[in-house]
């Protein structure tokens, strides 16, 4: 992994990934800039909304209570922490989230 990569945001990651997406897709062409940012805000949206699904199944019963109410606290980098010491392999599962978003997005379009 680049550097470039490490030190990026997991906000920011998902910023380049949707935009990767759309250029990729060939969605950036055809629309205009207002209608392409909703577009982009949408997949984001979608995506973040496959990621917590997938992080709230791996995150134990017991470790439930405390995870809601680090979210409740609205502080990202605590929760990332606790995902990431409660998740063994959190980033190949979100990995594997981005990859399989971009497949099920990319074979819509087809």
């Amino acid at each position: 992994m680049s550097n470039d990569i490490k030190n990026l945001s997991v906000d920011e990651m998902v910023d380049q990934f949707i935009s990767q997406l759309v250029v990729e897709a060939e969605m950036d062409k055809d629309l205009e800039e207002d209608v392409l940012n909703q577009l982009k805000s949408d997949l984001r949206e979608r995506l973040e909304n496959r990621i917590n699904a997938v992080i709230l199944s791996q995150i134990s019963e017991n470790k439930l209570e405390e995870f809601e109410k680090l979210l409740n606290t609205g502080d990202k980098n605590t929760t990332q922490a606790f995902c990431s010491e409660n998740i063994p392999n959190l980033n190949e599962l979100i990995a594997s989230e981005f990859l399989e978003f971009r497949n099920r997005y990319i074979s819509q379009l087809k």
